[in-house]
Order: structure tokens, then C-alpha cells, then sequence
């Protein structure tokens, strides 16, 4: 390793240390010294999401989520969310996504993602819904309290998008899917006709370990009916931490959430482990969108996958530096030019 390398690494954790030094006092008021300690050494140590610091911040979620664990345990013993057929099959189903600046604000990537959504949805079994800051009110009745702190800046875009996803669910049904979910084929049938479904990877534990749900679900693709027994208890989730809390103990708060209704509410682990494994490179192809177009490249993400997690969060090149289209810029190309035939 060189000197430069050493330097910048080092440099690197200074810059760890301090952010992490700001911090901790304002972790360990809101939620304690242990998740203000093993939160700091897990953000000061990479890669991050260690065992013991996902332990930890479960553990927090777990006691402040007991009353309401206990509630739906005494009145929701039995999933029957999980087995109304006639009504996933009974109308169009929504198909929910959020950009809340609107459509004329998005990034490239996302307007991508959003018009090959719009040619793969079959017009007979859904309707989609693009949900901003101008009509989120018109679908769905959030609590005041939420309403309030989202419109204050106490509760971002991205967290209250976590909220909104399981209010629309709950009130309407249907199908959300966040708007960096890519799908490179024709939405299976599955995806309509099953009263739940959601993107899950589980068996492969090595590969999840560091996800607070372990890859039993993905908050950015999960479809139901309305009324569903997991929408319901987020909702009420969400709206119990909201009360007591001015921001999120982890970014994924959702999934913290979720784990914990999944491992002490029989009706929703249930019907969440009634889901197969599906699309389980869900995350690789947004890995080589600047790597050069080949078929074979192409045909190695599309092999497990229908669906797949873009990002907006990162420089991308519809070309490599010495001129060959890359994966990003092929896409593009497909997506405008040759419309459903990826």
C-alpha cells in the first residue's frame, strides 16, 4: 500500500471519528448509551451493520414496539389477510410509486425506471399512480402528529415515503414499487394475483447479514390487499414512534419495524414466509451500469432477475472513456427506442 493510500485511509477515519463524536450525545439522550456506543463503533469501523450493532438497535425497537406486539397478538391470531382471494383477484390493482417533486423533476435514471414501468404494466390488471407533494392527501389519511413533523422537516422525503407506501396498502391495496425498481421483463403473474407478495432473498444468509430484515422482505417492491395485517401494524408502528420520537434510531427504521412484528406476530410471519424466493440479484445489475455492454453481461443479470434496485445516488456514463456504450447507456437506448422488447 502506498503512502497516499495510507494518508487518505486515514484521513478517512478522522473523518469517521468526528462525525461520530457529534453524534453520540444526541443518540444517547434519544435512545441510550448502548445504541449511542455500539452505533458509533459501528459507524467508525467499516464495512458497518455489524451483528451486534443490528442486535442492539433491534432490541431498542423491540421495547418500544412490546404494548403494540401485544395488542395484535390478542386481536389478530389468525392471518386472515393471507387467504382472501376473490378479493386480490377482483378488480385492477394500483400500482403506487412516489417521487414527490413530480415527474418533471426527476433524474434520469428514475424517468428510465418510471416509463419502462409504464410498458410492462398489463392495462387489464392494474392502473398506475404517480404520488407527489401536491396529491399525497388526496390518497391517503395520515395521522396529524406525522403530517405535522414531515411538513416541519422533522421527518424527511425518504422516511415519510416509508410511511406512505404502508397508508396506501392499508387504505387502497395494491402494488408499491419505489421509483429505482428497474424491470428488465414483463411483470409476472404472480405479482397480481397473490393477495401478498414482495421481493425476498432469505436462504442465502451470508449474503443478508448485514440486512435488519436478513432478506425476508424489500420495502421498495411489496404488494397486498388493503386491510392487510402488515400494513395495519405499520401504520400503527409508525404513528407510535412518531409520537414519542423526532427522528429514526437507523436509516432503515422500517425494516427494524417490520422485524420486529415479523419475529413476534405469527399472522405476519405467516404470510410473509408464505413467499418464495424471488429475484435474489435484485442489487447487481445497478453494480455494472457503467461497465461496457455486452449480451453476456446482460443476460448474466436478467438470468435470476425480472426486477431489479437502480439508484440515483451515483455518477452515471452512458459511455466509458474510450467510447463503448455502457450498460446505463444501452438501457436507455432500449427502454426509449425499442420500448417493451428488452
Amino acid at each position: 500500500m502506498t503512502i497516499a493510500r495510507c494518508l487518505q485511509r486515514l484521513h478517512h477515519f478522522g473523518e469517521r471519528v468526528v462525525r461520530e463524536a457529534k453524534r453520540f450525545g444526541k443518540v444517547r439522550k434519544n435512545y441510550g448509551w448502548k445504541v449511542a456506543y455500539y452505533g458509533a463503533i459501528d459507524g467508525i469501523i467499516p464495512p458497518g451493520k455489524s451483528e451486534r450493532y443490528i442486535h442492539t438497535v433491534e432490541q431498542y425497537v423491540d421495547h418500544e414496539m412490546e404494548p403494540l406486539v401485544d395488542t395484535y397478538n390478542r386481536t389478530d391470531s389468525v392471518p386472515e389477510d393471507n387467504v382472501n382471494q376473490e378479493q386480490a383477484n377482483s378488480e385492477k390493482i394500483p400500482i403506487w410509486c412516489c417521487w414527490w417533486q413530480g415527474e418533471e423533476e426527476m433524474p434520469e435514471i428514475v424517468r428510465m425506471c418510471q416509463t419502462r414501468l409504464k410498458q410492462v404494466i398489463p392495462e387489464e390488471k392494474a392502473v398506475f399512480h404517480l404520488i407527489t407533494l401536491e396529491n399525497y392527501k388526496y390518497y391517503v389519511n395520515i395521522p396529524v402528529h406525522i403530517i405535522e413533523k414531515f411538513e416541519k422537516g422533522i421527518i424527511t422525503m425518504a422516511t415519510m415515503s416509508d410511511v406512505l407506501r404502508f397508508q396506501l396498502l392499508s387504505q387502497h391495496g395494491g402494488y408499491w414499487l419505489d421509483a429505482t425498481v428497474f424491470f428488465t421483463g414483463n411483470i409476472p403473474q404472480e405479482y397480481f394475483t397473490e393477495p401478498f407478495f414482495c421481493q425476498r432473498m432469505a436462504a442465502d444468509a451470508e449474503k443478508v447479514k448485514r440486512e435488519a430484515c436478513k432478506g425476508n422482505w424489500c420495502g421498495f417492491s411489496i404488494k397486498g390487499i388493503a386491510g392487510n395485517i402488515i400494513f395495519r401494524y405499520m401504520n400503527d408502528a409508525f404513528s407510535q414512534w412518531w409520537e414519542k420520537h423526532d427522528d429514526i434510531i437507523d436509516y432503515v427504521l422500517i425494516d427494524y419495524l417490520l422485524w420486529t412484528g415479523y419475529r413476534k406476530i405469527p399472522a405476519i410471519s405467516s404470510i410473509i414466509n408464505s413467499v418464495p424466493d424471488n429475484n435474489e440479484d435484485i442489487f447487481e445489475l445497478y453494480q455494472v451500469l457503467n461497465q461496457p455492454y455486452s449480451e453476456e453481461l446482460y443476460q448474466k443479470m436478467i438470468k435470476r432477475n425480472v426486477m431489479h434496485k437502480l439508484t440515483y445516488k451515483m455518477v452515471l456514463c452512458k459511455q466509458t472513456n474510450d467510447g463503448k456504450q455502457t450498460m446505463y447507456g444501452w438501457l436507455l437506448d432500449r427502454v426509449y427506442e425499442g420500448g417493451s422488447s428488452l
